[in-house]
């Protein structure tokens, strides 16, 4: 038998690998896991509910003077509000949920997603930037359309 061979039968801190381990050998590192969340806070529903509004509200200031086109407005805005006032009294119905933190208690946190957690602003930040993209547009559109409506 080799010299290696014999240090590693004598050696207590190998262990054959068909032996028990018993409690004292092995050590557990037990380490704290961060909390994520796993609900969306309810003001980043607020504040993506409030993105819509203004959107909604830019369409409402450019085409108030067209009867036609304020007519679209109206099909679109009662839409909206199918579209945002049934979710909102289908969550009523729900069973009650425990009080969330604070919003910036959220955005300073972590929050699960399919592809593993990311930070409370991340998920924010995916939550409004559509809508505040489609305001801005929305709010340069009116402009063009007011600024060509008064050049004629």
């Amino acid at each position: 038998m080799s010299q290696s061979a014999a240090r590693l039968l004598h050696d207590p801190s190998v262990l054959p690998v068909s032996a028990p381990l018993a409690p004292a050998a092995v050590e557990a590192k037990i380490h704290a896991l961060p909390r994520v969340n796993a609900l969306m806070h309810r003001g980043v529903y607020k504040i993506a509910l409030g993105c819509w509004a203004g959107f909604l509200a830019v369409f409402w200031a450019t085409f108030w003077v067209s009867a036609n086109a304020l007519f679209m407005v109206v099909i679109g805005t009662f839409y909206a509000l199918m579209f945002f006032g049934v979710p909102i009294i289908m969550s009523r119905m729900a069973p009650t949920r425990p009080r969330p933190g604070s919003l910036g208690g959220f955005l300073r946190g972590r929050f699960a997603t399919i592809d593993g957690p990311i930070s409370g602003s991340d998920a924010l930040l995916q939550v409004i930037l559509v809508p505040v993209a489609l305001g801005l547009g929305g709010t340069a559109i009116g402009f063009i359309i007011h600024a060509a409506r008064a050049a004629y």
